[in-house]
């Protein structure tokens, strides 16, 4: 069990934080390891930082994001995956901690099992010093079963991206992350590794720790438009799967998750429009009013649905015509 496991870092002006991040991948009872650290463009003294570090311990490599391509932690992880040897992959986040046994116990069992495409495990969130736990992000249902693609669309099966250690040889050839996005794409890469027919199995123990309070490598917040934008069109990929593969709406989980997801496109909708004009989002309006009338709704559900849509477009108002039952609880939405 001596493979190659090749870590993939971005960051973006974390040179204050990024060593207590490094020192935890050192730390690994798994030591035949890579780590190859992604720069954003940092303007901090990253550069000088890491340099040090890499001279001191050669698995360890410092690279720049290239300029032909687009900005953004994306785009670098995907670099990291072009400049990786290893048979396994682990993207990590540059202010996260691993556990010493992480990326051990988690190989362990991809080489037990050779069905296996990728092996996640639990974490906790952490304020300041790792010792002060304030949260967990642990999934509610954590088995692979038949199921697995309706548990993670709607919230009960979840990846953080430092969370999977992934099998290379399933990735390759493969679109990983969507450079375009700035918002949901971790969400967005697990979904595309799911319907692709990714088998996995979780552990159930904590194997890495969360940093609260940091802004992503993207500079992107919540009410940025783009990361609003990102999350519409990660709802619109979902969207189309069920639609375009109508044998999943032929069944009562299929209706009510295409109709979940409509509702999760008009709450983007509505929260865009409280703070930004409507010519932010008149391709999505198009978008999911073309929705309404894809998928089986009560005649009278569909009328509120425009109505409040109207009143949205003129008004920012509209909330109550889409905070529908038919629509959001969908026994998914608990």
């Amino acid at each position: 069990m001596n493979d190659l496991i090749s870590v993939v870092i971005p960051t973006y002006n974390r040179s204050h934080i990024i060593i207590e991040t490094l020192d935890s991948v050192a730390a690994q009872t798994h030591t035949n390891w890579e780590c190859i650290i992604v720069d954003d463009g940092s303007t901090d003294n990253t550069a000088e930082v890491l340099e040090q570090y890499c001279k001191n311990d050669s698995r360890f490599q410092y690279h720049q994001r290239p300029l032909n391509k687009n900005k953004g932690a994306n785009p670098c992880r995907n670099y990291g995956f072009e400049l990786s040897k290893g048979n396994y992959v682990k993207w990590f986040d540059s202010d996260d901690i691993m556990h010493p046994d992480f990326l051990e116990k988690q190989l362990l069992v991809l080489v037990s099992d050779f069905k296996l495409d990728f092996c996640a495990g639990f974490s906790k969130t952490f304020d300041g010093r790792i010792e002060n736990i304030v949260g967990f992000n642990n999934p509610v249902i954590y088995e692979d079963n038949q199921n697995s693609l309706f548990n993670y669309i709607t919230g009960k099966l979840i990846f953080l991206t430092p969370s999977p250690l992934w099998r290379k040889d399933f990735l390759k050839g493969k679109n990983l992350f969507d450079e375009t996005l700035f918002n949901a794409h971790e969400t967005d890469f697990n979904f595309s590794r799911l319907i692709e027919g990714a088998r996995f199995k979780y552990l159930n123990e904590t194997l890495f720790f969360v940093r609260r309070g940091h802004e992503s490598i993207d500079g992107k917040s919540g009410r940025d438009i783009n990361s609003y934008l990102s999350m519409f069109k990660y709802y619109q990929k979902v969207f189309l799967y069920l639609t375009i593969n109508s044998f999943i709406l032929e069944k009562e989980e299929g209706k009510m998750l295409s109709k979940f997801i409509l509702y999760k496109q008009l709450m983007v909708m509505h929260n865009v429009r409280q703070v930004f004009p409507i010519s932010c989002f008149l391709k999505e309006l198009k978008i999911v009013t073309g929705n309404i009338f894809k998928i089986k709704l009560d005649f009278k559900i569909r009328i509120k649905i425009l109505i409040g849509i109207v009143m949205l477009v003129f008004l920012k108002k509209g909330y109550r015509f889409f905070d529908l039952k038919e629509l959001k609880t969908a026994k998914y939405y608990k």
